[in-house]
């Protein structure tokens, strides 16, 4: 669905004013409440109209139990904001264009299982996604360990996989590749991964950075790295939140120009760290 067809939803609103905006900037921690009314799909934080932002839904796994249940609740909605504060908001390049994303979530539950046969991606099972269709993308919380994936515009995640949150919506809402060996998510998309060596060496957009390498998929597949040299958040796992390399950031930029807001490029790029707040 484009950002001109999608329709801001029928929902309790939470608009936040500037001066919120400020207190994040200056680390204020992240404190998801629950609603004041009855809503299947709630705001956690919202920037504004969902018409013009990516708007980030988070799902519960049936593991966090019947969230009409408060303490139920109250563990999901602390997750969430762990989520948002520890995961989202580490990456410099998100955090410098927060009023670009709105963050919502369900209280209906969905399922993560551990993957059915030589599957290397967790088995899911979604509730009734209706209610959110207008957001960009769903990611869900699951407290049992396994290797998260995403798919479409849906991936999981574990609630303290802080970098993995980043990784998977990067592939989700920006379409970006992995860039590790061997096993990932591949698909050609410049300036960052390339078919063959000669798309990569002639590909102008990689000139500021270009170090093309090659890596052969599980598949067999053999595709061509333009920063191979730069450890980035699609490229290396790790404890902490990697930044976005640059190649990667042309592609997150076109999608963020793309919502008709004034978009602000980091200020840190991988490897460099930025330690927040």
């Amino acid at each position: 669905m484009s950002h001109s067809e999608k329709r801001a939803p029928t929902l309790r609103r939470l608009v936040l004013p500037l001066f919120v905006l400020l207190l994040v900037s200056a680390g204020c921690e992240v404190n998801v409440q629950p609603p004041t009314s009855p809503c299947t799909v709630c705001a956690a934080v919202q920037w504004g109209d969902p018409a013009g932002r990516i708007d980030v839904v988070f799902v519960p796994d049936n593991d966090y139990g019947d969230l009409s249940v408060a303490a139920n609740l109250s563990v999901f909605l602390a997750d969430i904001s762990n989520m948002i504060d520890e995961g989202f908001w580490q990456s410099n390049g998100l955090a410098s264009n927060l009023g670009a994303f709105n963050f919502w979530y369900m209280t209906a539950t969905g399922d993560v299982q551990p993957p059915a046969g030589a599957a290397i991606c967790p088995s899911v099972t979604w509730p009734d996604l209706t209610d959110a269709a207008f957001a960009e993308t769903f990611v869900m919380l699951h407290t049992n360990d396994l290797r998260d994936c995403a798919s479409g515009n849906r991936f999981t995640s574990e609630p303290t996989s802080f970098r993995t949150v980043v990784h998977e919506f990067s592939h989700s809402g920006f379409g970006l590749p992995d860039e590790y060996c061997c096993d990932g998510g591949y698909w050609g998309v410049s300036p960052i991964l390339y078919n063959t060596e000669a798309d990569c060496l002639a590909d102008p957009a990689n000139a500021a950075w270009r170090d093309c390498e090659s890596f052969i998929s599980a598949s067999g597949n053999d595709w061509w790295r333009s920063e191979d040299s730069i450890v980035d958040i699609m490229s290396q796992g790790g404890a902490v939140v990697c930044e976005y390399g640059p190649a990667d950031w042309v592609v997150a930029r076109g999608v963020l120009s793309g919502l008709g807001l004034s978009t602000a490029d980091p200020s840190v790029y991988a490897p460099d760290p930025w330690d927040w707040p």
